[in-house]
């Protein structure tokens, strides 16, 4: 019954006082009735400390929220709370504190709105370094309406240095992004998720991008792109990245390292925003597609000049094989090829097409007195409209 009437509350309330208020003095006292319980009021103090939500299969909204709450203690929601946020209401979670929301399948914890209008509460911010905080089987909607450290318009929010477990649950309709974390140092394990009729899905730093999984749903969207945010570090151990069911969106350049590999999944989809780029010094990178499911590497926009290319600066293995890149050449006098190679880098390049580029496919440097790289290797490459195939020169 309480499922039926999660949203509904309210109306649900008030028919049954209307019928109540119509019934004449004659009704029958003894005649039993049915009403719904209402909801309690959360005073935010109470998160203060420790705190355990419980459910009331006669309520069909639990709790409401109408502040900004602090958690400082151990917040414990347990399987089948439905939590109402007012206009602005918030968690946020303090150094110190916790947050276990486990639900199941049978009994999802629904965090929503008191209106069903995007942003409405701000949502869900992680300031802690707590590796037990965890959400499962969580339905979240209509919030984002928090900001925080000039960032955010997201439901949930892991911040610089945080922790957070997501498996198996729900965001939608949120005034911009599902879930955002933008920082390098952010600790998350998000899967079997599904983030759907937000703005935009996933906000995530590129260095954790190996944390992005292909058993999340990221479609239903106005943007069915996860952003990727550009980090002046680098990669600098081996990672993978996964084939998702929408493009990654790089926001700016991706580094990699010595002792860095990045590993692109077959069928992996990249768009390079505008001044981006592939830059390897002294690691590796592996493009490495099947023909039935190539790697596809283009810009945001379409066309020659989009975005820069893939520099290489490394005698380490990088290998590319059924790919197709495209729109790169962005300042041809300086970024003279899709791919660009420096002395003696390594690449081994099979079987890829260069689309739309306004410098060549490849280019390299030569050292005095070569006539070819001793370190890089091609067949079967496809030039369609770009301006010069391969070119190496001193």
């Amino acid at each position: 019954m309480k499922n039926e009437f999660k949203r509904i509350w309210t109306l649900t309330l008030c028919a049954v006082l209307l019928v109540m208020a119509s019934c004449s003095s004659d009704d029958n006292p003894n005649e039993p009735t049915t009403e719904n319980v209402a909801a309690t009021l959360l005073d935010c103090d109470l998160f203060l400390e420790d705190l355990i939500l419980t459910d009331n299969p006669d309520a069909p909204v639990d709790y409401i929220i109408n502040c900004h709450a602090a958690v400082k203690g151990k917040l414990t929601i347990e399987p089948g709370v439905v939590i109402h946020y007012g206009k602005d209401a918030r968690l946020r979670f303090m150094e110190g504190s916790s947050f276990s929301a486990i639900g199941t399948a049978d009994k999802p914890i629904v965090m929503t709105g008191t209106e069903s209008s995007p942003g409405w509460w701000e949502g869900i911010l992680f300031l802690n370094t707590n590796f037990g905080n965890i959400m499962e089987y969580v339905e979240i909607s209509y919030g984002g309406g928090q900001t925080y450290n000039g960032h955010g318009h997201a439901s949930v929010v892991v911040y610089s240095g945080s922790a957070l477990t997501m498996k198996n649950s729900i965001i939608s309709h949120s005034e911009e992004t599902a879930f955002e974390a933008r920082y390098n140092n952010t600790f998350i394990n998000i899967k079997n998720n599904r983030f759907s009729q937000n703005v935009q899905p996933l906000i995530i730093n590129y260095l954790n991008a190996h944390e992005v999984s292909a058993t999340n749903d990221y479609t239903g969207n106005n943007l069915d792109k996860v952003l990727l945010i550009p980090e002046s570090g680098a990669i600098v151990d081996p990672v993978k990245w996964e084939h998702i069911n929408v493009p990654y969106r790089s926001m700016g350049d991706i580094n990699i390292a010595t002792d860095g590999k990045l590993t692109l999944e077959p069928g992996v989809v990249i768009e390079m925003t505008s001044g981006s780029r592939f830059k390897v010094i002294d690691g590796s990178l592996s493009i490495i597609g099947t023909q039935e499911s190539p790697i596809t590497i283009r810009g945001k926009e379409s066309g020659p000049g989009s975005w820069r290319g893939i520099f290489i600066n490394s005698e380490n293995p990088n290998n590319i094989q059924f790919a197709t890149i495209s729109d790169t050449g962005e300042e041809p006098l300086e970024n003279k090829g899709a791919v660009d190679l420096w002395y003696n880098a390594s690449l081994s390049i099979i079987a890829t097409t260069f689309k739309d580029a306004a410098a060549c496919g490849v280019y390299g440097r030569l050292l005095p007195g070569q006539d070819e790289n001793p370190n890089y290797s091609y067949s079967g490459l496809t030039m369609i409209n770009t301006a010069c195939g391969q070119l190496f020169e001193h």
